[in-house]
Parts: structure tokens; C-alpha cells; sequence
């Protein structure tokens, strides 16, 4: 039955953007693009010098640029994770 005295249900909406999770997502984004650029085209120019040259150096190279790169875009990463996940929870 119904009842005029108590309150309908809120409906679940769409989970929305907070504060937190905005700087969460762009300062992930900030350091997860410049980082991942960077470290894409030593990449890839690690495997052209595998291709054309000597498999060693380019090897070196390629594990050189993962080495330095891949920390910022693991944490930049992390942070751009984050955001979407407070974006859930909000």
C-alpha cells in the first residue's frame, strides 16, 4: 500500500563528478601523457636502431626508456585510476 507519509526512494543516478576525482584525473592526465609520449617515441626508436642496426644497442636503449619512463606513467596511471574510482564511489 501506499503511503502519503513516507519518502519515495532517491533513484541511483549517474555517478557524478566531484572535486577530488576532477584533480585526481587531470593531474593524472598531466603527467600520464607527456610521460607516455616520451617514452613511446624512445621506444620506438630503440626498435627502428633493432631493426636497421645493432639488436644490442637498441635493446638497451628500449630498456632504458622503459626503465626512466615507466614510473611516471605508472603513477600517472594510478592517479587518472583513481579518479574514475572516486567518480564511483561519490
Amino acid at each position: 500500500m501506499y503511503d502519503p507519509n513516507t519518502a519515495p526512494p532517491s533513484p541511483q543516478g549517474r555517478p557524478h563528478w566531484g572535486v577530488g576525482a576532477v584533480a585526481l584525473v587531470v593531474i593524472g592526465l598531466l603527467i600520464l601523457i607527456p610521460s607516455g609520449l616520451c617514452t613511446g617515441i624512445f621506444g620506438v626508436g630503440a626498435l627502428y636502431a633493432m631493426i636497421t642496426s645493432s639488436p644490442g644497442e637498441g635493446f638497451s636503449v628500449l630498456l632504458e626508456a622503459l626503465m626512466f619512463g615507466g614510473i611516471p606513467i605508472a603513477i600517472g596511471g594510478l592517479l587518472v585510476f583513481a579518479g574514475f574510482q572516486m567518480r564511483k564511489r561519490g
